[in-house]
Order: C-alpha cells, then structure tokens, then sequence
C-alpha cells in the first residue's frame, strides 16, 4: 500500500543524479528485518496507528525516497522527485501467529522469517524508462507473543546501507517523540552529495580501474549467463557466521604482533576482517570444490569520498572495491593471516584521490560514448569483476558502522537485525546487536 502522506507530502521537487559513480552497478533492492522484543511498551510505541504517523512525518523531509529515476537524451540517469508525480514509499502491517520466541529459538533466520511471510518479495532494481517501483518499502509484522519485525527495503542504487539505516532510526526518533516534538528536519547523513563525482565526461584515461570492466559487446543477459558460474539451487547455502568485537580485536593484535607490519605500517580491522573472511571462504570452496586450488582474487569495499576529499554524508553508494591478488599459499595457510591483512590494507591505501578521479573519468566517458554509439541501458555493462563467480574471487564490504540498531522507536533498540546479500562472492559484515540485547 502506497503510504498516504496528505498534506505533509514534500513541495519541492529534488533531484541527483546518480551515473557519476559506481551506482548503476548495484541494481538490486537490499533488504533487512529487524527483531524487536515483546514488552510493556512494545504495544504502545509500535501499534500501526503511531507508526504510520511518524513515518509520514520523517518522509517529509526526505524527498529523494518519492523519486522516480529519470533517463535522459544522453542516457544520464537523475533521480527525480516531482509533486505533481510523486512515487510514494508502501508500508504494510499484518499479524503473524509466529511468536518472538520462536523467531529467536530459530537464530531470527532469514530463511524462517521469509517462511512466515515477514519479508517481502524482492523485485527488479533495473533501471528502465518505465520503471517506478517503490524506493523504500515497509512491512511491520505483528508477533503472537507481543513482539514486532519490522522489514525494509530499498533500491541500491539510490540508497546504500548508511543511508537507509539512518533513515529508520530518523523515522524511529520521530516515532519515539510526543506529537508535539515531532522532527521534520532531515538528518545530515540523508543530505544529498553537494559536489558531484562526474566531473570530466570527455576526457578518457588511457586505460580503466582493474576493478571495473565494461563490455558493450554483448547484451546484457549474454553478458550475465558469461560472468555467473552455473550452481544449482540446492548446492547453495545461507549462512550467519558471528564474530566478537573481542575475538576481531584479538585477530588485529595478532597480526600487529607477528611483526610483518613495516616501520610506519599499520592495519584496519577492517582489513584483518577481509584477510580473515576470505581466507575462510576460498578454503571451503576449494574443499568443497566448488573452485580448483589456486591462487585467489580479494576485493575490500573502499568509500571513495574519503581519498578524494569529498564530504563523507549524503546519500549514494560511492563505494570501489580495492584488489588484491592473494598467493595460494597466502589464500590456503592460516599462518599467513598477517601477510593477507597487510597486504590488503597497502592495496587500500594505494587508491588514491588522483587514481580514483581518473577511474570516475573513465567510467562517465565510457559511459557517455557507449549511449551516443546506441548501446542499450549501459548501465547494464559494467561490472565489478569481483562479482564474476567463474573466477576464484572474494570481495568483503565491512558495514560496522551503520545505525542499524539505532531504531528505538520508544520500546527500545531491535534485539537483532538479520539481512542477506544477493550477490555472490561478496560479502557483507553486518554489526551486532548492542549487549543489553544479546
């Protein structure tokens, strides 16, 4: 259902556009449910009636969620939010006879949330002329036990996880707050970007990122059969691997401690974390022979605002993933764990403002070339080789950060938050819940 916003609906109109960075090659709705457990306040603060009226009031200040994507003559694609032809959020409400207890007895699995209908169906982020479905969508579910699931999701291409999160802990402080001190100011994470990354769409460096490949060639669903190793439905696996901050802290120690580090050298945790976790999926995949032994290819997901002195709020997705090409024996021996992180952590630190200009030069005049020689959606032909399952890659995006359980809406924080990533090869590191829920 199309929320009703009433009176309270934006009046100015917004628009971004969106090809000026590595966006259009994220099309797919991602998607989250977050668990709230049953309490005396539960029912007070989460009935559908408050709800509903807290999100019309944060949604006013976020006109960018009405938008529509609009393709230019060029085939430049702006995100377009008009008055007169709003695209409205839905929001769903239903009673479930599943209960908290249940849900939490079961892991809050994604697999047996979606079997109880809390989740929803995931359609098609591609961009098209005629496209206008929803950039955010909602479903509360009512638990038996008292307890609430509250789903989101939002097109990635507009929005990423920073955004979208920030946005339900806005809606979830307005929710918390008499009628009376009900917020209508929009969060500086939800700003849109003031500067643009499209700054040169004629000028073509010689050669593009080794992270990004285009190919106008082939359509692109030739192009999708090529890149995708074919695995049946039943040889693939969901799973939730969980990792103490504590036990992260001990791997970064480790690795500060075996004295690869050089003089001036330092690691992230989220390096060590990326070393770690592709270590752990190239050897399962390698014994499970899912992949030959061999050596292996290591993306890190690096926002590119921060070496290119951009602000680092606003909406989008401004992410590159940085590669490393690991050794076998670096890939395949737990010993070389240090070797792995400080090596993907120097790959990091190479990508710098000048490299990462000249890598958004290329993409926006490729670009621009490829719609004026007739190519069809060319958004639809790049690609980020680390999401090519014919090759033995693995790319780790660390989203630590994000407000995810940030969204007290007056009955206290969601006791876990459970999501999936829709791609293969790449991995999302999701935060956990705070302690007071564990």
């Amino acid at each position: 259902m199309r929320i009703d916003m009433g009176n309270m609906l934006p009046k100015e109109p917004a628009s971004r556009r969106i090809t000026g960075d590595t966006q259009f090659m994220f099309q797919f709705y991602k998607p989250c449910i977050q668990f709230y457990a049953p309490g005396s306040q539960t029912g007070v603060f989460m009935r559908r009636e408050r709800l509903q009226s807290s999100l019309v009031v944060a949604l006013h200040a976020c006109p960018l969620l009405f938008g529509k994507f609009s393709i230019g003559p060029d085939s430049s694609i702006h995100l377009v939010y008009s008055p007169e032809t709003p695209n409205p959020p839905t929001v769903e409400f239903q009673n479930l006879p599943i209960t908290y207890a249940q849900l939490k007895a079961g892991g809050f699995a994604y697999s047996l949330a979606k079997q109880h209908g809390i989740d929803m169906d995931i359609p098609d982020g591609a961009i098209t002329r005629a496209f206008d479905k929803p950039m955010l969508m909602i479903k509360v579910s009512y638990l038996a036990d008292g307890g609430v699931a509250v789903f989101n999701m939002s097109n990635h291409v507009a929005f990423d996880g920073n955004a979208i999160f920030s946005f339900i802990a806005h809606w979830a402080r307005c929710n918390s707050r008499p009628q009376s001190q009900l917020m209508t100011s929009l969060p500086p994470e939800l700003e849109s970007y003031e500067t643009s990354m499209v700054t040169n769409t004629e000028n073509e460096p010689a050669q593009g990122p080794v992270e990004i490949s285009v190919d106008a060639s082939t359509a692109p669903r030739e192009l999708i059969m090529q890149t995708t190793k074919s695995v049946a439905p039943e040889d693939i696996c969901a799973c939730i691997f969980e990792i103490s901050t504590a036990d992260v802290a001990r791997l970064k120690q480790h690795v500060v401690d075996s004295g690869v580090l050089k003089q001036g050298e330092w690691v992230s945790s989220n390096s060590v974390l990326t070393a770690f976790i592709a270590q752990c999926v190239a050897r399962a995949n390698t014994d499970g022979q899912v992949y030959d032994i061999g050596d292996w290819t290591v993306f890190q997901s690096l926002d590119m605002r921060r070496p290119m002195g951009l602000p680092l709020g606003g909406l989008g997705s401004p992410i590159i993933l940085a590669e490393y090409q690991a050794s076998i024996s670096e890939i395949m021996d737990p010993e070389k764990l240090p070797e792995l992180a400080r090596h993907v952590r120097k790959t990091v630190d190479g990508y710098s403002g000048e490299y990462l200009q000249n890598a958004m030069d290329w993409m926006n005049s490729t670009y621009g070339r490829m719609a004026k020689s007739g190519v069809a959606e060319p958004w639809r032909h790049f690609w980020f080789t680390a999401l090519n399952t014919n090759r033995r890659a693995v790319g780790v995006s660390c989203m630590n950060q994000i407000p995810i359980y940030e969204a007290d809406f007056g009955a206290g924080r969601p006791a876990m938050a459970r999501s999936f990533n829709p791609r293969p090869n790449y991995v999302i590191v999701f935060p956990g819940p705070p302690l007071s829920s564990a």
